[in-house]
């Protein structure tokens, strides 16, 4: 038996030297193949970031929290509190983001997913498009949550959910529409 490993993560360069990066959630290869796919498109001359992470619904937080070291400046990505009030933080080294950077959200996007979005919105590194996230931010073992998850400012996700910068909302089922708006705020902070 052959372990089969399922492909998360998928790139590609758009006009005008943005990037797109799509991961459709977070296993044990994510990390490394957007560190991957993220040093190829820079390696393109990519000047702005599209991070997509619609329908996304979260998976491993260290594999989020290795993406995120790459998107957010140095600082907190998460905090996770536990029953007992015991805090750990993960934190990003990154002395400063290389490009402007625009994430797709929507009610699929929950979990490491949110913690990835909520960090980098709450850091500034980047702008969230589309609709509100799904609000997953705790861990939980057989349905009793022995942890929640913050963001960099003090927000907990669960059942709240992340509020994008602009609420876009889907055109069909693709939604098209949501990528083109946030590549045009990309194209604004490039000439600008």
């Amino acid at each position: 038996r052959s372990e089969i490993k399922v492909k998360s993560v998928y790139g590609r360069m758009e006009e005008g030297g943005i990037g797109y990066i799509r991961i459709t959630n977070f296993n044990e290869e994510t990390d490394r193949d957007f560190a991957a796919t993220l040093g190829k498109l820079q390696g393109e001359g990519m000047k702005a970031l599209v991070l997509d992470l619609r329908d996304n619904p979260g998976g491993l937080l260290q594999s989020g929290v290795n993406v995120a070291k790459h998107l957010v400046p140095k600082g907190p990505i998460v905090s996770m509190t536990d029953k007992s009030g015991a805090t750990e933080t993960f934190s990003s080294e990154l002395e400063k983001v290389p490009f402007p950077i625009a994430v797709l959200v929507n009610h699929g996007t929950a979990s490491a997913a949110e913690i990835v979005s909520g960090a980098i919105q709450d850091t500034g590194s980047g702008k969230l498009f589309g609709t509100k996230t799904f609000g997953k931010g705790v861990k939980t073992a057989v349905k009793l949550t022995i942890a929640k998850y913050y963001t960099p400012s003090g927000r907990s996700i669960d059942k709240v959910g992340i509020e994008p910068d602009e609420t876009v909302e889907a055109i069909g089922a693709a939604g098209t529409n949501q990528l083109e708006v946030a590549e045009a705020y990309l194209k604004t902070v490039i000439s600008q």
